[in-house]
This record gives structure tokens, C-alpha cells and sequence, in this order.
């Protein structure tokens, strides 16, 4: 966004700051006429824990985090063993060769989730003019659905390209361990967003330790793709071509998009 933009967007901040000054002032001076003794209160600051909204979405987490678990305990078992194994082949008995759409997706679903409220937590440190004007359910929502649509569009890309230049085995070994780590991400993330909104973990430590856990899982990634895909040193230029177009591009769109979506819903409200 150019610099005008952010100019804008500061003074609307500025003007809707001095706009609830005035109010406090006036609602102050007005119990003051009413009553001369006591002391005014201090209003609670915004915590995660209280608001409703993050209290429904960390309760169905948990529910499917318990049926995925409770359920496909021995599927998860077997693909995050077989991760590291390769083979050119799937044979016929391997027990990592079945490919149970439901696991996966329920335990993706909840790594979007909470990602979508690591993103809510930073833009309500961040961006606190946002949630003192836009419903917070609203906003949730948003960020939930901008992560899963993101994922839903590059797996469908990924899978567009690997259909043009792999065979089939290929691209469904890829499709396999994309959501097999999609799925294990989801059991480091799902506490981590426990952590941070039931007893206020720092907010420069988790922000840390999410930027770690995205950058291991990218590694992860790297790895599986070189060994599915490029596996000889003839193809490094097409690894980095392809992982970036894949992985790393749509992680800068997504931010991008997301600043963009919350100035938006800013000017509307």
C-alpha cells in the first residue's frame, strides 16, 4: 500500500482515538456533576479468553481433534512413521498406500484454524482500531476462511502442475505427505493457540515460536519435495522454481491480502 494509504489510515486511527477521548471526558465530567465522590473506574483490557466467538471455535477444535484422534488414531500413526520413507512405488500392502480423506481434512482444518487465530491474536495487538470498530466474530470468520481458501487453491494448483509434469504415482505420494504434515502441524499448533489464549503467553514468544513451526514445516516440505520430485542435481533450478511458486509465493499473497481485507473492513465499518 502506498505511502498516502498509510497516512489515511493514521489519521482515521488519530481522528477515532481523539473521537473516544471526547466521549470518556464528557461521560467522566457528567458523573462527576452527578457525584463528587468515588473514583471513576478502568475499563478490563481485551483479553481472548472472554471473547465468544474464540471460545466456539477452540471448542470445535477440540471435537474434532478428539474424533480424529479417538478414530484414525492408527491411520496418523502410520503416515507421520511412514513420512520419511520413500519409494518409488506404493506397493499394493503398504500401510501408508491408503489415502483416508477424512483424517486429513479434519486435522487440516484445524491447522487453518489455528493459524486463522494466530492471526487474529497479532492484529489485535497490532491493529486494535480494527476490533474496536468490526465485529469480532466478523473478523474470526474472515481470517478462517482466507486460510482455507488459500490452502483449497494451491493444492489444486499443485496437483494442475504436478498433473502437467509428473506422472500419477508422483503426485499423489505429494498430495499424501502435503496433508500428512498438514495434520501433524495441526498437534503443535492446536495447544500453542490453548497457550496463548487461556494464559497469555507472551506475545513475542509465540510469535516466535508459530514463525519456527512454519518454517520447519516449509523445510519439511523442501525435503519431501526433493526427494519426490527432484531427486537428481540436474532439477535444483526447477525445485526452486516450483517450491517457491507453490510454497512460498502464496504465504506473501495471503499477508498481503489479509492488510488489505482488515484497511477494507475498516472503511466500511
Amino acid at each position: 500500500m502506498n505511502e498516502v494509504s498509510h497516512i489515511g489510515f493514521s489519521q482515521i486511527q488519530e481522528l477515532y482515538e481523539q473521537h473516544v477521548k471526547e466521549i470518556d471526558d464528557a461521560l467522566l465530567h457528567s458523573k462527576k456533576a452527578k457525584c463528587s465522590t468515588g473514583m471513576p473506574g478502568e475499563p478490563l483490557p481485551y483479553q481472548l479468553r472472554t471473547d465468544l466467538p474464540i471460545t466456539c471455535v477452540v471448542f470445535l477444535c477440540f471435537f474434532l481433534i478428539i474424533y480424529a484422534l479417538k478414530n484414525g488414531k492408527k491411520y496418523l500413526h502410520q503416515h507421520l512413521k511412514g513420512f520419511f520413507r520413500h519409494k518409488e512405488r506404493a506397493g499394493l500392502f503398504d500401510e501408508t498406500s491408503s489415502f483416508d480423506i477424512r483424517y486429513s481434512l479434519t486435522l487440516g482444518s484445524i491447522s487453518c484454524i489455528s493459524a486463522s487465530l494466530f492471526i487474529y491474536d497479532f492484529f489485535s495487538k497490532t491493529e486494535q482500531i480494527l476490533y474496536q470498530v468490526i465485529p469480532h466474530y466478523i473478523i474470526l470468520c474472515v481470517y478462517i476462511l482466507c486460510l482455507l481458501l488459500t490452502i483449497g487453491t494451491k493444492t489444486l494448483l499443485s496437483q494442475f502442475i504436478n498433473w502437467i509434469f509428473f506422472d500419477k504415482e508422483k503426485n499423489k505420494t505429494w498430495i499424501t505427505a502435503y496433508f500428512d504434515l498438514l495434520s501433524g502441524a495441526s498437534l503443535i499448533l492446536f495447544p500453542l493457540a490453548l497457550l496463548i489464549i487461556y494464559f497469555n503467553l507472551d506475545f513475542n514468544f509465540s510469535k516466535t515460536f508459530v514463525l519456527i513451526v512454519v518454517v520447519c514445516f516449509k523445510i519439511l516440505l523442501f525435503y519431501k519435495c526433493i526427494r519426490n520430485f527432484f531427486n537428481h542435481f540436474h532439477g535444483i533450478l526447477h525445485l526452486i522454481l516450483y517450491f517457491c511458486s507453490l510454497e512460498i509465493i502464496p504465504l506473501l499473497f495471503l499477508w498481503k491480502g489479509l492488510v488489505y481485507i482488515n484497511h477494507i473492513l475498516i472503511l466500511n465499518f
